[in-house]
């Protein structure tokens, strides 16, 4: 078993239980036991297929791949779990449930999240049978148990937005760790562009905090945020944080720039659509006085890079005054989110250099 995969059972089951104590329940372990990405029960079909909505692929192959699973799941036979392990019950886990909802057979899906230092265990939580109760977060490393209490004050703060943002139905020290459970958000995958559904959301999240800043001020805060990971970077990387941040400053430094509540990581597969109205969901990275606009081009930008095509395809910065400034800062600004979290994610560091590159070359 890998090391993450170990600490994914050791904070699902508890240390001790995660040791064979007591009795088990049967994991599928997808794609494999040495890149572990989710856990699905085996044994109640309903309930493997209602863990699936944890997965919801983009690209036509994963999609293909995913559709043929579900039809041979369908048939009950357990069969295609190729790769699988026996995890213990999870006694603590099993006890804040019935307390939260009363359920007191719950079954359970596991995804395990992106590689990296903040690295987390999403639990999907169901009535045998298949309902799903709520997610319950946790941190597999140390440093993400604060993103996880980040994401619970984040959705206390949000009220306002229900039912289209999660609950909380708990929040609190679990372990050595923070543990959130929140409410399902309904319906079907969020498409992958940007429509009105989208931008009606974002100005219902701006209006519950806005305010205004400096352009310069901007600049100086992504300069920051910048520093803190350069100084680990090659020389060409600074270089280009560097040029990034002048053109930006040149291009902000007049300007007052409105900014507000913002979800961080607005992205297709934090969405959901039910009766033509979106709502959202991983609100880990929500930001309160982030420049408008930020949500729309990491939207952008996530879908250009999982896609390859160009961002440009989508909007044309230059349409408002600054617009092109806060562009900049937010690749970079977003780089080195990346760097920091995610060092080894090649391709999404990748997307947003060459973006850089490209946009400081059209104003050479």
């Amino acid at each position: 078993m890998t090391t993450v995969l170990q600490e994914a059972v050791d904070r699902f089951a508890g240390r001790r239980t995660a040791q064979g104590y007591g009795p088990q329940q049967r994991f599928a372990v997808l794609p494999s036991r040495r890149e572990p990405r989710c856990l699905l029960p085996v044994g109640d079909s309903r309930a493997t297929l209602e863990g699936f909505r944890f997965y919801t692929p983009y690209a036509f192959g994963a999609r293909l791949l995913k559709g043929l699973l579900k039809q041979i799941i369908k048939t009950g036979w357990n069969g295609w779990a190729l790769d699988s392990l026996y995890v213990a019950e999870p006694l603590g886990l099993k006890a804040l449930v019935a307390s939260v909802t009363g359920e007191r057979r719950p079954v359970f899906a596991m995804l395990l999240g992106a590689p990296g230092r903040y690295r987390k265990l999403t639990i999907q939580v169901m009535r045998p049978g298949g309902q799903t109760l709520g997610y319950v977060k946790l941190g597999i490393t140390k440093p993400s148990g604060s993103r996880v209490r980040q994401e619970a004050r984040v959705l206390e703060s949000l009220t306002a937005l229900q039912p289209f943002v999660p609950r909380v139905l708990y929040a609190g020290e679990w372990q050595d760790s923070y543990l959130l459970f929140q409410s399902p958000v309904e319906g079907r995958p969020g498409p992958v562009k940007l429509s009105g559904m989208h931008i009606d959301f974002l100005e219902k999240l701006v209006a519950i905090h806005r305010v205004n800043k400096p352009g310069i001020q901007l600049v100086e805060e992504v300069g920051m945020r910048w520093n803190e990971v350069a100084w680990r970077c090659h020389w060409r990387w600074q270089a280009l944080g560097a040029a990034t941040l002048a053109e930006a400053r040149g291009e902000l430094e007049h300007l007052t720039i409105p900014c507000g509540f913002a979800h961080g990581d607005f992205a297709p597969w934090n969405t959901r659509v039910q009766d033509g109205r979106l709502s959202v969901f991983d609100w880990e990275s929500g930001e309160w006085e982030a420049p408008l606009g930020w949500d729309t081009f990491h939207f952008s930008v996530q879908v250009a890079s999982l896609l390859k095509k160009s961002w440009r395809a989508t909007f044309d910065v230059a349409a408002s005054p600054g617009a092109r400034g806060l562009f900049l800062l937010y690749l970079l600004s977003s780089l080195a989110k990346t760097l920091d979290e995610q060092p080894d994610s090649y391709e999404g560091i990748e997307y947003r250099r060459l973006a850089l590159e490209t946009e400081l070359a059209l104003n050479s």
